[in-house]
């Protein structure tokens, strides 16, 4: 009875939590040996699928309830399941595993030329070829438009769709996590990110008013979609300007905040109290103030918020406040 109990609480715990992530660092992370210096390294691959839609960025928000919230860490790529995964990149295969137990965690990693590591996360493996299980016994090399294997049956359904995809990770020789965007053929995006409010913070809660005393920041819940309609991710830039300074960047999302580490700052970028990241609701509510002092002086202030998403989509939106003295 107690290992019949166990087991059902491990597949409810898989079904609520699709994106469950090593909390080590697997020891084939040390091949990687890339570096993005100038960005011309990272090539421009095709998708390892036919792109339905973007379900999560490596900016995206986690919070399941099963564990501490996290960044993605990586792209959700929509697509058909039962369809082909080829190889973006041609390399080593360097892993093959179940990282986290069940049928829907099965990961192949490649290393490419450059060193950059590729991680195919949720590929089924029944359908895994002959190839890239030799490549990886015998360490042979396998081309880009190599077919891997095929994408697994998503159980889950989210905001009414069936959440099939390919999980790509990207990571560099100091295991920092790094967005598949900059190394993915461009995508045809015309969708333009929305700014849906802006306000201040006190003690990381929603203050109601524009005017604040002490220690404070401002929040901004921004939202992008990437040919869809309901899968809300964040913007890839955030960068404000206050009282006509010189603009400064909250975050540019060509890797995470917090390098190697997807749990890091992620409590700190988002505001925990309002942000959500889950099947049924996703908010990114991001902490204008993270890595940045704002003004304490007495008076009106103001702030100008630009957003922008990967294809270059911008939006721009004016916040005045006021802050008094005690």
């Amino acid at each position: 009875m107690i290992i019949f109990i166990t087991m059902l609480l491990s597949l409810n715990l898989h079904a609520q939590d699709p994106h469950l992530h090593r909390l080590s660092t697997p020891a084939y992370y040390e091949k990687a040996f890339g570096r993005l210096e100038n960005k011309s390294n990272a090539g421009q691959h095709s998708w390892p699928v036919n792109v339905l839609s973007i379900g999560h960025t490596n900016a995206s928000y986690q919070n399941y309830g099963s564990g501490a919230p996290y960044f993605h860490h990586g792209l959700d790529i929509r697509a058909n399941a039962g369809e082909s995964v080829l190889a973006s990149a041609a390399g080593k295969v360097v892993n093959i595993e179940n990282y986290m137990g069940g049928p829907l965690y099965w990961e192949i990693a490649i290393l490419d030329d450059q060193g950059f590591l590729w991680q195919y996360h949720h590929v089924d493996r029944n359908s895994m070829t002959q190839e890239v299980l030799s490549a990886f016994k015998t360490g042979a090399r396998i081309e880009a438009g190599s077919k891997i294997g095929e994408v697994v049956k998503w159980p889950i359904t989210s905001f009414g769709e069936r959440y099939h995809h390919i999980h790509l990770n990207i990571l560099d020789g100091q295991k920092k996590f790094l967005s598949p965007f900059l190394f993915l053929l461009p995508l045809q995006d015309t969708s333009v990110p929305v700014i849906n409010r802006i306000g201040l913070l006190k003690n990381s809660r929603e203050l109601s008013g524009q005017t604040v005393r002490g220690e404070y920041s401002i929040y901004a819940e921004i939202s992008d979609l990437v040919h869809h309609d309901k899968f809300i991710v964040p913007p890839h830039s955030i960068e404000i300007e206050i009282d006509g300074a010189a603009p400064h960047v909250v975050w540019l999302f060509e890797s995470l905040p917090g390098g190697a580490n997807e749990e890091a700052l992620v409590d700190d970028f988002y505001v925990p109290s309002m942000a959500c990241g889950d099947y049924s609701c996703r908010r990114p509510v991001i902490d204008l103030g993270f890595q940045f002092k704002l003004p304490v002086a007495s008076g009106r202030h103001k702030l100008i918020l630009k957003a922008s998403d990967f294809a270059g989509n911008t939006t721009v939106r004016d916040f005045e406040w006021n802050v008094e003295s005690f």
